[in-house]
Order: C-alpha cells, then structure tokens, then sequence
C-alpha cells in the first residue's frame, strides 16, 4: 500500500508585550488577512520549520510556542497546524515580497479584520 503525502503548513499567533497579535496582509487575495508561516520542508522538524518561515516572513524571532489549533484545507490538500509564540523583543517587522502589509492588532479589533479563514475569529477568541 502506498501511503499518501501530505502537506503540512504551520502558523503562529505572534504576540507581543502589548497583548497585540500580528496579522500580515496577502498580496493575492487582495485586502485579505493570515497569520505569518507556511509549508515544512521534506524532513524539516515541526518548530524548526515554523521558526523559518516566521524569519523568512517578517525577520522577527519567535519564542514559547505553543501548539493551539489543527484544521484540514481541502482545497490545497494540506493540514495547518496553528500556535501561539511570543516575538522576541526589541523586534522590528520587515516583510517579505510575499505580503504587502502587517499590522498589529488588539483582541477587541478581531471583528474588524478581513480574515482569509472565518475560523481566525474563533480561535483567536479562545485562545487570547
């Protein structure tokens, strides 16, 4: 029997000392808003990966991470798996050609945010 290979993206919920979370902005869907991450790679360890992807992203160093959230994008045929990380302080965001803006946020401005995911909402309300 073969087994089928999967896609696994991880995502973080960065915070920061002011209790505001980070949020970059796509360049395609437009106006639309995710949480900064992506795929492994062939091999790569779980928290490894993320760590990269979060550097590669927005050049910001993440620590305490804590896994939160599994979900399953059928369109992509990939699992996402979703942490909570604190932003290694003092930090500044540069992000990469793949976004066109960040931005932090405060939890009391959840409904005013275009999520690329409607479950952003939920989860970031249960685990804030």
């Amino acid at each position: 029997m073969t087994h089928m290979k999967t896609k696994i993206g991880e995502y973080a919920i960065i915070t920061n000392s002011k209790n505001e979370f980070l949020m970059l902005q796509f360049n395609e869907p437009i106006n639309s808003w995710h949480f900064p991450g992506g795929r492994l790679d062939e091999g790569e360890q779980a928290k490894e990966g993320l760590i990269r992807e979060i550097k590669e992203e927005t050049r910001l160093e993440i620590h305490d991470l804590k896994p939160i959230h599994t979900t399953i994008f059928t369109d992509e045929k990939k699992y996402g798996v979703f942490y909570l990380a604190k932003v290694k302080e003092p930090y500044e965001v540069i992000i990469s050609k793949e976004h066109q803006s960040f931005k932090w946020y405060k939890k009391e401005d959840i409904n005013k945010i275009n999520f690329w995911q409607p479950f952003y909402k939920e989860m970031l309300n249960n685990n804030l």
